[in-house]
């Protein structure tokens, strides 16, 4: 059957239009022609057919692999690995830095030779018998102080203050010895005083016009003295009975300065029995060792004042001056060592 000619209707401006249809000239077809499949081709294709209940069946006995889980925990597991591994690594570096700035600030540690370590033992044995009978001797002195009453104490005594007739001060001792046995041959007089020079001392007297006269019979036969103030200030601890027999003795010295100075004068002496009775009296007090030696220096100036008050003897009244001296050096030296 002819195919019916389609015609369109168009209208322009009111105007209609008919336009046909007109179909394409057909082409001719071309007929494929396919080569038959052999037997074994045919096999083969029957082969390779698969049938869907066969592939469900298949997909439900295969379980399912979860390949993004296990490969994070591997990732996971590698992860904390090297955490742990940086974690220790961080530790044992820190505790290095540690020990090493410890033995740097405390000193380094070396190893001492067995050698050392028997002479440091010695050493130390050594020190510690040292320390012991230190220990043991500061005991015993304590305990024997205490027997007699004799503690140690804080000095209260007071300064003692004179005026002294100096022949000169000398740097050294040796100097200032020798200078004194040249002066003995001549004169009776004589001690030496080192409160930080070594003065020679050949007079003293309490008061500043005795100690004058004294100079002036020096200078009367020759002698280069000069006249000065001296004090003498305690520093000893010193036992409170020894404070109080030396606070005793004290006017007594001064009382043996004044007269022995008097004597030198050729003046009258006053009262020297009663003066010998309180010198016994306190040397029977005396516990002390150096101050009995200092009591028993003043009675044997009493003694020569004695002995001038008896026969007016100028040489009793300058070995009376000596022995003052010599008790008040011996009296510096126990109060200020």
């Amino acid at each position: 059957m002819d195919k019916q000619e389609r015609k369109i209707s168009i209208k322009i401006n009111g105007q209609s239009k008919d336009k046909k249809e007109e179909q394409a000239p057909e082409k001719d077809e071309f007929t494929w022609v396919l080569p038959e499949p052999s037997s074994k081709d045919s096999h083969v294709e029957e082969n390779k057919v698969v049938f869907i209940e066969d592939v469900r069946n298949e997909k439900k006995k295969k379980p399912r692999l979860h390949p993004k889980n296990v490969s994070i925990k591997t990732v996971n597991g590698g992860v904390i690995k090297r955490t742990a591994v940086i974690v220790l690594l961080a530790v044992g570096i820190g505790s290095g830095i540690g020990m090493v700035g410890v033995k740097m600030m405390t000193g380094s540690e070396q190893p001492v030779s067995k050698a050392q370590t028997s002479e440091q033992t010695k050493e130390e044995k050594a020190a510690q018998t040292a320390s012991t009978t230190e220990s043991v001797g500061k005991a015993e002195k304590k305990s024997e102080q205490e027997s007699k009453g004799t503690s140690a104490a804080a000095s209260t005594l007071e300064p003692f203050s004179f005026y002294i007739v100096q022949a000169g001060a000398f740097s050294s001792k040796t100097a200032a010895n020798k200078a004194m046995d040249k002066w003995k041959e001549e004169n009776e007089a004589g001690e030496i005083f080192s409160p930080k020079t070594y003065s020679l001392v050949v007079g003293a007297a309490t008061g500043e016009e005795k100690a004058n006269a004294l100079s002036k019979t020096y200078k009367q036969q020759g002698k280069d003295v000069y006249v000065k103030s001296y004090e003498i200030k305690p520093t000893s601890e010193l036992g409170k009975k020894d404070q109080t027999v030396i606070t005793t003795a004290q006017p007594f010295m001064a009382n043996l300065l004044d007269q022995s100075a008097k004597a030198i004068e050729g003046q009258r002496v006053a009262d020297i029995k009663s003066l010998k009775k309180e010198l016994t009296k306190v040397q029977k007090e005396a516990s002390n060792e150096d101050i009995k030696t200092m009591v028993s220096t003043l009675q044997k100036a009493a003694a020569s004042l004695s002995s001038y008050e008896d026969n007016k003897s100028s040489k009793d009244a300058w070995l009376a001056q000596r022995y003052v001296l010599k008790a008040l050096q011996q009296y510096e030296s126990l109060v200020t060592s």
